[in-house]
């Protein structure tokens, strides 16, 4: 108390000094802050303009080049195993191809020499071997008014041929075939369509429009790498020249007493042609009026603050900082807490403390996925316990539930840390064996079952015999997703309610792939 009272008396005046100082810097911060971001605003507003006008300009150079056609095939290739895609000029030269640096060169594949001399016909789909690899290839001419204006020589690869009947074989090219020309119908018709748009329009037209419709755009010109005008919204600048070492990138400069903001872009702009440069003006008068207000109102700001400041700065100081943190550190950890508890409920089943359906299912979706993906075995066992309705219907559904809780625990204890058990519903319990083969799944299976038998239920007085049968799968390149692996071994586990229970059955078809294997 008495270091308070020395605190208060002694150090008040300093503590308020300094408060002030302290109140008014961050207010004239704020003020430098929120300048900035209009400023910012302003060069976000000009970036926008400069990229439409880049769009627009990009789009011209795309359609000359025959826009990205890469892109195109991509993005509507219809799942086709694409080996080769090259567009050609009538000369031969690669202007659009998958393999980047071939672009420019001459294409001198045998089969393109022979179209050209006339020997092979343009548009037939034609087999040949590329590096090795047997594909289906076509040369599809691209035609204007019956003059040649470019070639796409497409290549899919083909199925291996011995694994398949050649009816098959011959079924699949022709689905293919189909496939392929109506990629090449589109990006014909995109070549057509890009062409005539380019051979129609006038870029520096479209400047010019687009400087004309603009309400805060003062000028917008286009110089070349000496700094003569190209393109102008005012037209007395054509040909006239500017001093680039003079023009900064970004500033604010006096335009016939008006405040200007002036943007000159780099050779980006005009797809890397460093020859061209852009000048954009936009009018200012906004931004200074906005900054005047600002500071008015950071002047205003820090008076107000002062005056809240004094009266209730020794109030809550300490008491509020330490309350908020004290405050926010309890309900960080009631929120974990709390969180924890409720992912962990909304995955357990709440009579046997195993992992839900829900989560089971979810758990059989990324297991069948990993094993797919990384090619390695998985296996499932469903696990049913024998005449479960019969005990219900005898010892009453509490013993039916204890059975559950017992053999649950039982499972449990067979089973390796890297399994995942879970109730799939009422007295049907699924377990999956991540890196398990058909047959140590199958010793698994058969601790579990043993486990069972060997451990009677005790519920009350009664002791009561529990039996389980047990189906098995193992998944195969052929399963395409979990559900097919889990169908097989809910077959194998009817065969062995069928053939007498308590006992563990394969499925036929992960038995045979295990036979294979030998």
């Amino acid at each position: 108390m008495r270091g308070i009272k020395v605190f208060k008396k002694n150090t008040i005046i300093w503590w308020l000094v300094t408060l002030v100082i302290t109140l008014s810097a961050i207010s004239f911060y704020n003020y430098n802050v929120q300048k900035n971001l209009l400023l910012k605003q302003m060069q976000s507003d000009a970036k926008d303009i400069v990229n439409s006008i880049t769009a627009a300009i990009k789009r011209f150079q795309d359609i000359k080049s025959t826009m990205n056609l890469q892109k195109l095939v991509n993005d509507m290739s219809l799942d086709l195993e694409i080996f080769e895609f090259r567009y050609l000029e009538p000369d031969g030269v690669i202007s659009n191809s998958m393999f980047q640096d071939e672009i420019g060169r001459i294409h001198t594949g045998k089969s393109f020499e022979k179209t050209m001399q006339g020997d092979q016909p343009f548009g037939e789909f034609f087999y040949e071997v590329r590096d090795y690899v047997p594909v289906m290839a076509i040369y599809y001419p691209i035609r204007i008014k019956n003059e040649l204006v470019g070639i796409i020589d497409l290549a899919v690869e083909i199925p291996d041929r011995e694994s398949i009947s050649d009816e098959v074989f011959n079924e699949i090219m022709e689905y293919r075939k189909t496939d392929i020309m109506n990629l090449l119908k589109a990006i014909e018709g995109s070549i057509k369509n890009s062409i005539s748009i380019f051979q129609n329009t006038n870029i520096e037209d479209f400047l010019y429009k687009y400087v004309s419709s603009a309400e805060n755009i003062l000028q917008i010109t286009v110089i070349d790498k000496t700094g003569t005008v190209i393109v102008s919204s005012n037209a007395t600048l054509i040909g006239k020249h500017f001093d680039i070492a003079n023009l900064k990138r970004k500033q604010i400069v006096e335009l016939e007493g008006r405040p200007v903001y002036r943007m000159l872009t780099d050779g980006s702009v005009f797809g890397g042609d460093k020859n061209k440069q852009l000048i954009l003006l936009i009018d200012a008068a906004p931004y200074k009026e906005n900054e005047h207000r600002l500071l008015q109102t950071a002047l205003i700001t820090s008076i107000i603050a002062l005056l809240i400041a004094l009266f209730i700065a020794r109030a809550i100081y300490r008491s509020a900082i330490r309350q908020s943190k004290e405050e926010k550190e309890r309900l960080e950890r009631l929120v974990k807490e709390r969180t924890l508890e409720i992912e962990l409920l909304s995955k357990t089943d709440a009579l046997t403390g195993l992992w839900n359906r829900g989560y089971l299912e979810e758990m059989l979706e990324i297991e069948f996925k990993r094993a797919r993906r990384y090619k390695h075995d998985v296996s499932i066992a469903v696990v049913d316990l024998d005449h479960f309705k019969q005990i219900n219907d005898t010892y009453g559904h509490m013993a039916g539930d204890e059975v559950l809780r017992q053999v649950s625990g039982h499972i449990r204890s067979c089973i390796r840390e890297t399994d995942f058990v879970g109730r799939y519903g009422g007295e049907e319990i699924v377990v999956i064996l991540p890196e398990t083969d058909i047959e140590t799944a199958k010793a698994i299976a058969e601790k579990i079952r043993d486990t069972i038998e060997s451990h009677p239920v005790h519920f009350e007085d009664v002791t009561i015999n529990v039996t389980s049968s047990i189906g098995l799968s193992n998944l195969r390149p052929e399963h395409k997703d979990y559900h097919e692996v889990f169908a097989e071994a809910d077959e194998a586990l009817y065969r062995a309610k069928e053939e007498g229970r308590n006992r563990v059955v394969v499925s036929e078809k992960a038995e045979k792939k295990g036979e294979d294997l030998f």
